[in-house]
């Protein structure tokens, strides 16, 4: 279960969100944008899985992002199709192909000039994990990380800024293509530690059979960055300000609640 504190966070967060973009929208936005013709232009989106926010479900790609990205598109009378890919593929795709939109994205000041950017679209909070029964598997600080093997997904924000943290070597991380194969091979102790998100850990648990409470967070590594839509910097302008303003436009009409509610309890 996704703690009271974790959860009063983000709702704090949306909050907070809300309130500004409510002058916004009945603004200067509305004024400026009330057509715009996209004529040919095609919208490609491409995620990873990372549960709750995004992953597939009985053929189906749903998730809190994933509903929030597709409330938005509806808003600006666009389709567009969605493909889980590898993050490290994903992002490259994002990278070099205009009018794609990736996420949930974290913005890191190296990526800042790299996309066009919406949201934030959530709150973030990133822990170094372990198997609680593996009471030899001692970590105070970031130093002690030295000891064991840390599991990481390739390309990530939070495996690039825990790599830069930790001042170890390559040989010290083992990585994995998705959240999911990650996880695995710590129920498997092929690897001692890992770092996840809060609520994509306690998601995978749950959907690999296994229990939330089996997971021991030992080190918060980062609560300060957001989750963002992000588009490839070359996208066309009017396709990123209409995406904007139903974005705006979705934030306002409570849709981002009700979908926190349902996902990240």
């Amino acid at each position: 279960m996704i703690n009271r504190a974790a959860f009063s966070y983000c709702k704090h967060y949306i909050d907070q969100l809300t309130s500004q973009l409510m002058c916004l929208v009945t603004g200067v936005s509305m004024a400026m944008m009330v057509s715009l013709p996209l004529s040919a232009t095609e919208l490609k989106v491409v995620t990873e899985s990372l549960p709750p926010l995004s992953y597939e479900e009985n053929g189906v790609i749903t998730g809190y992002s994933t509903e929030l990205l597709k409330a938005v598109l509806q808003t600006a009378d666009m389709k567009a199709s969605i493909e889980i890919l590898p993050w490290a593929r994903a992002y490259q795709t994002s990278l070099s192909q205009a009018n794609t939109l990736i996420y949930s994205m974290t913005r890191l000041p190296e990526r800042d000039a790299l996309f066009e950017w919406i949201g934030p679209i959530s709150s973030r909070q990133i822990f170094l994990y372990k198997l609680r029964d593996r009471k030899e598997v001692q970590v105070k600080t970031i130093a002690d990380v030295a000891n064991y093997r840390v599991g990481l997904v390739r390309e990530m924000a939070s495996s690039k800024e825990f790599v830069k943290a930790s001042n170890l070597p390559e040989s010290a991380f083992d990585y994995a293509p998705t959240v999911e194969s990650n996880m695995k091979k710590l129920w498997m102790r092929r690897i001692d530690l890992l770092v996840s998100q809060d609520w994509s850990a306690a998601f995978l648990a749950k959907s690999q059979d296994h229990k939330p409470e089996e997971l021991e967070p030992v080190l918060l590594l980062d609560n300060q960055r957001s989750y963002y839509f992000a588009l490839n910097k070359q996208s066309d302008p009017a396709l990123v300000a209409k995406l904007r303003l139903a974005f705006e436009k979705v934030l306002i009409s409570g849709k981002a609640d009700k979908l926190r509610n349902k996902y990240l309890r």
